[in-house]
């Protein structure tokens, strides 16, 4: 998946609301998580450090890398 712009509120690997709390007091739920490398790297450049994986695309590569395989 190519991606020329992002959305900083959408997942960057299924464009769906990623609930990102950044801007919230208590932060955004991602700064507790560990993600996998292997996820991250499946971000497209643009939009790495940009935007947040959304918890369905963690909890789903957890469960089932290969889901995610290109």
């Amino acid at each position: 998946m190519s991606v020329e712009h992002f959305d900083e509120m959408s997942c960057p690997i299924c464009m769906k609301a990623n609930h990102c709390g950044v801007a919230d007091p208590a932060g955004c739920w991602c700064m507790q998580e560990v993600l996998p490398a292997e996820l991250v790297d499946l971000v497209p450049v643009g939009s790495k450090g940009q935007a947040c994986i959304c918890a369905a695309c963690v909890a789903a590569f957890a469960a089932n890398e290969g889901l995610f395989k290109r």
